[in-house]
């Protein structure tokens, strides 16, 4: 009965129903995953604001410091200090990415939502003057030439940038949630090391500080 080919349409009709759904429920789980940025980002703050603090401590007290904790001590915990500063800075960079690109792709989700209801009511229309008609039109939105239209004032390198983005993720339908959770991914790694570093201050400040 699967070979008859009276079937194959409701075959292909139920295959797509389905990977348009699965498609839908990876698309939200993306979506639910990229919320993480937003605590990862208010952590990496209070932590940066801490190490900036503390920085600003030390070289105000550099004289009491270093007689307790030595030159070396206190270079050491410097360094550590300045490291967490600049991962947390670089969290934060990507932290405004992702709420960039969530912000971006929601409103843009929204707006061609809106505009392909429009569309598909003039879409039948237009189908239903070519049947009048008798005659073969080709509808649907043509993304290539919306991409180009977009690009085209953009700078030389986004342009390529993008032609090379959209040439190796071509066929993905979670393309556009692939930087977002780059993204994300790297702003939690960047806010892992400046933890790190952070601590790595602290236990130099004590291991240098110790009589030992």
């Amino acid at each position: 009965m699967n070979n008859d080919p009276r079937t194959e349409p409701l075959l292909e009709w139920n295959r797509l129903a389905r990977e348009n759904t699965e498609n839908a429920i990876v698309s939200s789980m993306f979506e639910a995953a990229a919320k993480a940025s937003e605590p990862i980002d208010t952590f990496s703050t209070w932590l940066l604001v801490a190490a900036a603090a503390v920085a600003s401590f030390f070289i105000g007290n550099a004289e009491k410091l270093i007689p307790i904790i030595k030159q070396q001590g206190f270079v050491t915990c410097g360094v550590f200090l300045c490291l967490s500063c600049i991962f947390g800075l670089m969290s934060k960079i990507f932290a405004l990415r992702c709420k960039v690109s969530s912000e971006t792709g929601a409103a843009v989700r929204k707006t061609f939502s809106e505009h392909l209801a429009a569309y598909q009511i003039e879409e039948e229309k237009i189908q239903e003057g070519a049947v009048f008609w008798g005659i073969d039109i080709q509808t649907g939105i043509r993304l290539e030439r919306v991409l180009k239209e977009f690009l085209a004032p953009m700078p030389w390198w986004v342009r390529w940038l993008s032609k090379r983005y959209f040439e190796k993720h071509a066929g993905n339908p979670q393309i556009g949630y692939i930087p977002h959770i780059k993204s994300l991914h790297t702003q939690g790694v960047h806010a892992f090391f400046q933890a790190m570093c952070f601590l790595g201050f602290l236990a130099s400040g004590f291991i240098f500080a110790s009589p030992i």
